[in-house]
């Protein structure tokens, strides 16, 4: 009964709380970042980017960087509350992505203080997924933050439920998948951008501390790393093979969403 009540009150924290802070976030980036620089002429404006997303598509009532309605877009029925219009779907969908995940991550580790770090990872991968699924950048505020919640976290655990011990392969995790990613940043630094290391570098800690064994302090935080990069690698190869039907032609891609999933998929895994 414990763990029903745990997955949906992670579940309802997802939908109703995390996930309208994640779109405020995740909107007030883009539009200070993205939608405004062209406006006073500083970078180029992007025509993929159409109407800023910051607003209401009818009435153009700014949801961003001024902040998003009071009630969650669920829970306004998906519709501006200024007008009754019809919010974008992405609203929706990150709140109920968000809900989604903190279920599953409830479900799998249970009433347990390590399900702190786990959706600190899982709520900052899905804001930074939804940034870099739109204009191909990851924020670095955005992983400064999870880094944050995911290390305050595993301190949590650590002086909660111990031993401090697994902070190494934290450790280990994150030098290993970083400094990984940063030799093919240098190799090719237009095919993967710096804001993948650092992602990686956080990915790397979550991963490698679920993983850490006494047994193998080194060796099973390296193996959960190469998963994790195993995993990346495919969802991005599907994703690039499927995206090369649909266009027709090559295209870049953001890799920032599937080094998330693939550090979550482990990590919820391994834990």
């Amino acid at each position: 009964m414990t763990d029903i009540l745990v997955v949906v009150g992670a579940a309802l924290a997802g939908v109703a709380l995390v996930g309208p802070l994640l779109n405020h976030a995740v909107l007030r980036w883009i539009g200070w970042r993205v939608v405004l620089p062209p406006c006073f002429g500083r970078v180029g404006a992007s025509r993929e980017l159409g109407r800023p997303p910051a607003a209401c598509a009818r009435c153009g009532g700014r949801l961003a960087p001024t902040g998003i309605p009071a009630l969650p877009a669920t829970l306004a029925g998906g519709r501006c509350r200024r007008c009754g219009a019809g919010l974008a779907r992405r609203y929706l969908a990150l709140e109920w992505v968000t809900g989604a995940l903190f279920a599953v991550a409830a479900a799998v580790v249970g009433p347990s203080v390590e399900l702190v770090p786990v959706l600190a990872l899982v709520a900052g991968s899905v804001a930074m997924s939804a940034v870099d699924l739109t204009v191909m950048r990851i924020p670095t505020r955005f992983v400064y933050a999870t880094a944050t919640g995911v290390a305050a976290g595993l301190v949590l655990v650590a002086a909660v439920d111990g031993p401090p011990r697994r902070l190494w392969g934290a450790a280990v995790g994150a030098v290993v998948y970083g400094g990984f990613m940063l030799v093919l940043h240098l190799i090719s630094p237009r095919s993967l951008g710096f804001g993948d290391v650092r992602l990686a570098t956080v990915v790397g800690a979550a991963v490698g501390w679920g993983a850490w064994r006494p047994d193998h302090p080194v060796l099973a935080p390296v193996q959960s790393v190469l998963y994790a990069g195993l995993v990346a690698g495919l969802v991005g190869s599907v994703a690039g093979v499927a995206l090369l039907v649909v266009r027709g032609r090559d295209h870049p891609f953001p890799f920032g969403p599937a080094l998330a999933a693939g550090g979550v998929v482990v990590l919820l895994a391994v834990v």
